[in-house]
């Protein structure tokens, strides 16, 4: 292609849309990445040795012990990231980071998207870092990574509103069973979907994400939701409607059904729009944590004194790490609880009741098992792949299947 013989992405913003929408080769993605995300011209501000000197920084990190813990259960089915260079370099990436950007620190889901990208950059740690920092700071909403997952909140509220807007029989589906859409999404906005997806769908979530912006979170959401909106519309239990939703999710290898479903299937999402429910959720968000006694950190001014007493701090500060722990602890009873249903339920079934759907009380499908979250695949362009695994995994890409199969929810 001309554009790749000439290093050079299309002037038309137009076309450059159409064809990442398409799919980035993922012997592409670094170089498309790196341009479109805005993270080459923020390298190019910084002086040349400057990841060097952030990796050595971080050595002193304070945030070291929890990078430490996590990169050692980050991706452990992936032969490389669960080595010791794997981990090492994983490492190295988040505590440098931690360090250049001190007032986010590192909060644990960034290890998970970093592990991801190594592997999709052939293990290019500099290239990673970069992408954190572009990410962190200029394209995901102000605070999404914040002590207390301020920006997290908002963009849950916003979503709730859109899927009241687009989705309004699902709404009021979720209201009567209780069912809080941070609850099902929490972990799609701060792991960029990369527990969610498979890692080949992944893939081409962040290829559109890294040149639209976070539009496309909200896209991919509504979209997963759309497809499986009969199914849920049936589930009256919303810890089961939970499971089998984070089922159908791990198992979406139809990418392009997926995607063609965010683009065309859910009307206009102008980031206009986006943006007037960001702002009332913002200000619900700040009025909230002030009832808690946190100061809200997304509007916070740099410059100046906030009036608020060193102990007012401190017991924010408390509050935020006590409301941060909690959200950790309840994610992790959900995966705890998924994974035990499915292992009950595979020890339950005989080869009989595989060849029908079991029925639970009441006449519903049993939930279906809960897989753990795979490991990057070989899709990604694996460091060492030759050239012709990549044309391999790059025509996989384009032939995804037209229409899912199968139906996680039975």
């Amino acid at each position: 292609m001309p554009y790749i013989e000439k290093e050079r992405l299309p002037n038309s913003e137009s076309k450059l849309k159409e064809m990442i929408r398409k799919g980035v080769p993922p012997t592409l993605r670094h170089w498309v990445w790196m341009e479109v995300s805005g993270a080459r011209k923020k390298k190019a501000s910084h002086a040349e040795s400057y990841y060097s000197i952030m990796v050595k920084a971080g050595e002193e990190s304070a945030n070291k012990k929890d990078i430490e813990m996590d990169s050692q259960h980050t991706f452990p089915e992936h032969p490389w990231l669960s080595s010791a260079d794997g981990q090492a370099a994983l490492r190295r990436v988040l505590q440098a980071y931690s360090v250049h950007n001190d007032r986010v620190g590192y909060v644990r889901a960034m290890n998970v998207i970093v592990g991801l990208m190594l592997v999709a950059l052939n293990r290019n740690e500099e290239a990673a870092f970069w992408l954190l920092a572009a990410l962190v700071e200029d394209i995901l909403y102000p605070g999404t990574y914040s002590r207390n997952l301020e920006g997290c909140q908002v963009e849950m509220r916003a979503l709730d509103e859109l899927i009241s807007t687009k989705l309004p029989r699902l709404h009021e589906h979720f209201t009567a069973i209780d069912l809080d859409i941070s609850m099902l999404a929490t972990d799609w906005y701060l792991c960029l979907y990369s527990l969610s997806l498979p890692s080949e769908t992944v893939m081409r979530v962040w290829d559109a994400l890294f040149f639209e912006g976070p539009k496309i979170l909200f896209r991919v959401a509504l979209a997963l939701l759309k497809i499986y909106e009969e199914h849920m519309l049936r589930v009256k239990d919303a810890g089961e409607l939970m499971m089998r939703m984070r089922n159908a999710a791990a198992t979406m290898h139809q990418r392009d059904v997926l995607l063609a479903t965010a683009f065309d299937g859910i009307g206009g999402l102008p980031m206009a729009t986006i943006d007037r429910f960001r702002e009332l959720k913002q200000r619900e968000v700040e009025e909230m944590l002030a009832g808690r006694g946190i100061k809200a950190e997304v509007l916070a001014g740099a410059g100046g004194s906030s009036g608020t007493s060193p102990a007012m701090e401190k017991a924010a500060k408390e509050a935020a790490e006590k409301m941060k722990q909690g959200f950790g602890k309840f994610m992790a009873g959900v995966t705890k609880l998924a994974d035990k249903t499915a292992e009950q339920l595979a020890r339950m079934n005989t080869r009989e009741d595989q060849q029908q759907p079991a029925v639970a009380t009441g006449g519903s499908p049993a939930p279906a098992p809960v897989p753990a979250p795979a490991a990057p695949s070989a899709a990604l362009g694996s460091p060492g792949a030759s050239s012709e695994g990549s044309a391999v995994a790059a025509a996989a890409q384009e032939g995804a299947e037209k229409a899912p199969s199968g139906n996680p929810f039975i």
